[in-house]
């Protein structure tokens, strides 16, 4: 695969002049909060005593009114509309919306957001309690406080955007300027969508090159008028790895302490965004900004690719596996692995990644057992894994291919397959 073998190589190039070290990954706050204790029997469960503030300090900065999400959740009428659907998506835990496993088994991560079993047994309870309403007078819980950047250096900006909505989704990308006449390193991010009922998740890539900008800078022109981006379903189409992943309801994001991501000088970013068309009475119109700590030096982070991009899956099939093993040896120094950022598309079922150590045995890096292809997200880790030039790394992905009637393999596109997972690292 072109893009990992490239980055590899400028990997290389870049961890054998550097030296640095990190005080330990910082954690960033979830904005998520302890249920307080209602004092109620558990066969009195209610919606304003003991469902409202779980909601409050987990779901409304989705579920509100104007929201991303389809529908609110800060009235009881609208809470009791979708009761049964809460308490099933709570209890397969795919709301909120992680995915991958924090359970310890393969390990944990400081940006997790979830619920305990405990607020988990609330939502069953207040359904088969008859959904209780409770006292409406009871006095409104804390909302949950998103993290926000220390300082905004540097900021991306896509032009105004007249959002396709002939299609359930629209995945475009913008070639944006930076501005920058210095080199800088990017150490956090945010996001603010400029059509928050549509905009489901963005993405930053930053080019590894000129010659990556100009070849995004050439899809942009066949595409319409320059600078009203072009279709990008599966990546940016140009190698560039990923340096931002937001979605909904995250709020800022720190990278660990002291690192970041070098942006170049005259070198322009590739903004992702995926449009949401199954909304209702919502603008169509789009103009989203990225907000960037950056700052003149840190220690440099890279985003590489562990991937296995000979795929070859044949059609009706309930399950396809596929695997592939990297070694490290190319590695001068060892590093330590930071963050996770998986990625297929559609077909995909799950993903893990193994770090097999030279001396040590097997380390599960990254489990993520019910993929979902609406939440790309970035993973960071609790601790992070050292890795040496005598290590390697196996990524294993599972597909379901019954919906297809020919083999599937790498690419791109919406027909396309992908087996990848980048990895943040650091010396």
């Amino acid at each position: 695969m072109p893009l990992r073998f490239s980055l590899a190589l400028a990997l290389v190039l870049a961890l054998a002049g550097c030296d640095g070290s990190t005080d330990g990954p910082l954690r960033p706050d979830s904005g998520m909060m302890s249920l307080p204790d209602s004092g109620g029997d558990v066969s009195e469960t209610t919606y304003h005593g003991d469902l409202r503030p779980i909601l409050a300090a987990n779901c409304m900065t989705c579920h509100e009114e104007g929201g991303v999400a389809p529908f609110a959740l800060e009235t009881y009428e609208q809470a009791v509309e979708v009761a049964e659907r809460m308490e099933e998506v709570t209890r397969d835990r795919i709301m909120p919306p992680f995915l991958a496993d924090n359970s310890g088994e393969c390990n944990t991560w400081s940006n997790h957001r979830g619920l305990t079993d405990d607020e988990i047994a609330v939502f069953e309870q207040w359904v088969l309690d008859g959904k209780l309403e409770g006292d409406p007078t009871t006095p409104d819980p804390e909302r949950a406080v998103l993290p926000e950047l220390p300082s905004v250096d540097l900021t991306l900006e896509m032009p105004t955007y007249a959002i396709d909505a002939s299609e359930d989704d629209d995945y475009r990308c913008f070639v944006v300027e930076t501005g920058l006449t210095e080199d800088q390193y990017v150490t956090g991010y945010d996001v603010h969508p400029g059509n928050v009922q549509r905009v489901h998740h963005v993405i930053v890539y930053n080019p590894i090159d000129a010659d990556a900008v100009a070849a995004a800078e050439a899809l942009d022109a066949e595409h319409g008028a320059v600078g009203d981006g072009y279709p990008c379903f599966g990546g940016p189409l140009v190698q560039a790895p990923p340096m931002v992943l937001w979605a909904p309801g995250a709020g800022a994001t720190r990278f660990p302490r002291n690192t970041g991501v070098q942006v170049l000088a005259g070198i322009k970013q590739i903004i992702q965004v995926h449009y949401n068309n199954l909304v209702e009475d919502s603008p169509n119109e789009d103009r989203t900004i990225i907000e960037l700590s950056t700052r003149e030096s840190a220690t440099p982070a890279y985003i590489y690719p562990l991937a296995d991009g000979d795929l070859n899956l044949p059609p009706r099939m309930e399950e396809v596996v596929e695997s592939n093993r990297t070694s490290f040896s190319f590695l001068p120094i060892p590093v330590r692995v930071w963050g996770a950022f998986p990625h297929m598309h559609t077909l995909g079922r799950s993903l893990s990644v193994e770090i097999h150590h030279s001396e040590g045995g097997d380390q599960c890096l990254i489990e993520v057992p019910p993929w979902d292809f609406n939440w790309q997200l970035a993973y960071w880790l609790d601790e992070p894994i050292t890795i040496t030039d005598t290590d390697a790394a196996t990524i294993t992905c599972r597909y379901n291919t019954m919906e297809r009637d020919t083999e599937v393999n790498w690419g791109d596109g919406t027909e396309d397959e992908m087996c990848l997972n980048f990895v943040y690292v650091t010396p």
